[in-house]
């Protein structure tokens, strides 16, 4: 058959030709896409299942195989739960979950058969309609996380061995006749004084009156190398009166005022130089010396009373203080400048009667000195030692030196005995009750506040229990009750220091 008068328009053809063109571009374009998701997912240090709507596997990459332990076999195809009733996977699927509640499921998972840890992620995927079409799972192995987790719990559980180990043979070195401490809080205070030693910071120790601040100087200078080079020198700064204490801080040259020495005299921030000078009681420095300590201080220059020439020194100042002196500076009594210039470093010694585990070493270090200084044979039982934890101890630690002193010279026989304790503490406690001070104006009921949770607090600490307090301060049991939930005041467990 012959066709005449045919043909093919060539607008036609070319627009036919046009489409192929673009169609085959597109078609490149999408394999190259293809090329890149299948190199992205077979590159993937994860491991990646995709499932459909049914959780049937459609495709894994090499590295879930690895994760596995297991060829496509068992996945393409497979629904994914079969491989939880087969013991594959140890805990509920991630990818049946995400298709049945269609949100981002991840959990931790266990396989079987090469026994990773794995941390899975199910993502549904929806389409244009907002139905799930299948899921892609993301398996992450966390088997070397959690055995570097291990090694780092191992690794500290060894430093903090070493830290106390460390601890230990520091308070060894210096538990001997000036150190004796038990408390954990006592203990972090000596350990930090060993580290501030290292340094030249200034320090400021507070703390009521007796309660050790000297001894922690100490430790401060004695364990760095100031102690090699240089002394440690103390100085009350209320003990020495005003006309006084310039000189003696500072040194004076011949003349300087009547009765001063002909050849004049060194002060005792020259006598530390390369040391340690401890500023106790540093409240009481009138203002006048004040604003010159805070010069030697701040250029470590100094000039002695009636001189013109100026001394270097290097000297580390550790300044004591038993008030806030913070409402010394509200107060106009302290220097503001002053205060921020030698409170780099603070330092909050407690009261020995927060310090229940110290009562006994120190009793026990007391009566010791005391026998070898009199010469006389004496032991504490065990109950008189109860007694001495449960006094409150305001005058602290030198109180105690005191009272041991004492019971180891008015008591004959060669033990010490409970009975002779309650008296000697009960007639020291009325001497020296001290009287109650006022700093600063404040509402009165406020200030009955403060006043009640005290005493409630020294009573709780001083007796075994809720009902002894209560009859001690003269008011019912249930008024103690109510005051100590008021005040968050908890009873104490007390030991026996002889067990």
């Amino acid at each position: 058959m012959v066709l005449k008068n045919f043909s093919l328009p060539s607008q036609s053809i070319f627009q036919n030709i046009t489409e192929l063109e673009r169609v085959s571009s597109e078609l490149n374009t999408v394999r190259h896409l293809y090329n890149q998701l299948d190199t992205i997912i077979e590159t993937s240090f994860d491991g990646v299942m995709i499932t459909d709507v049914h959780g049937r596997g459609v495709r894994i990459n090499q590295a879930l195989a690895r994760l596995t332990g297991l060829d496509d076999s068992y996945f393409i195809g497979k629904r994914i739960d079969d491989l939880f009733r087969k013991g594959i996977f140890k805990w509920e699927s991630v990818t049946i979950k995400a298709l049945q509640e269609k949100r981002t499921v991840t959990a931790y998972q266990y396989i079987n058969p090469t026994g990773k840890e794995v941390l899975v992620t199910g993502n549904p995927v929806f389409d244009h309609l907002g139905k799930v079409t299948g899921v892609i799972t993301n398996v992450r192995d966390i088997t070397e996380l959690n055995q570097l987790k291990e090694k780092l719990q191992q690794t500290q559980i060894l430093n903090e061995q070493y830290h106390t180990e460390l601890y230990q043979l520091l308070l060894e070195k210096f538990h001997h006749d000036t150190v004796i401490v038990e408390n954990k809080e006592m203990q972090k205070i000596l350990y930090l004084a060993i580290k501030l030693a290292q340094t030249d910071s200034t320090v400021l120790i507070t703390g009521e009156s007796g309660v050790g601040k000297e001894i922690v100087a100490r430790v401060i200078h004695n364990s760095g190398d100031r102690a090699k080079y240089g002394k440690f020198v103390q100085i009350n700064c209320c003990a020495i009166p005003e006309t006084l204490l310039e000189a003696e801080l500072f040194g004076y040259e011949a003349g300087a005022f009547t009765g001063a020495k002909k050849q004049g005299k060194m002060g005792l921030f020259e006598l530390a130089n390369k040391g340690s000078i401890m500023l106790d009681e540093i409240a009481e420095m009138p203002l006048s010396i004040q604003g010159k300590l805070l010069r030697v201080l701040q250029e470590q220059v100094l000039y002695r009373l009636g001189g013109t020439k100026p001394i270097k020194v290097d000297v580390r100042v550790i300044a004591a203080a038993n008030k806030d002196l913070w409402e010394c500076v509200r107060e106009g009594t302290f220097r503001e400048d002053l205060y921020y210039r030698i409170n780099v470093i603070p330092i909050k010694v407690p009261p020995l009667r927060q310090r229940i585990e110290d009562i006994a070493p120190l009793a026990l270090h007391f009566l010791k000195k005391c026998k070898e200084k009199h010469k006389i044979e004496k032991r504490l039982d065990s109950e008189a030692l109860t007694e001495l934890e449960r006094y409150s101890w305001p005058g602290n630690v030198r109180e105690m030196e005191n009272i041991i002193e004492r019971l180891v010279i008015l008591y004959e026989g060669d033990v010490i005995q409970a009975q002779q304790v309650k008296e000697q503490l009960l007639l020291h406690d009325k001497k020296t009750i001290p009287p109650v001070t006022i700093n600063y104006l404040l509402p009165i009921k406020d200030a009955h506040d403060i006043l009640d949770k005290e005493l409630l607090d020294m009573a709780i600490n001083r007796y075994t229990t809720s009902r002894k307090a209560a009859k001690a301060l003269g008011i019912s049991h249930s008024s103690v009750i109510r005051k100590m939930a008021r005040y968050n005041i908890k009873t104490q467990k007390r030991h026996n220091a002889s067990k």
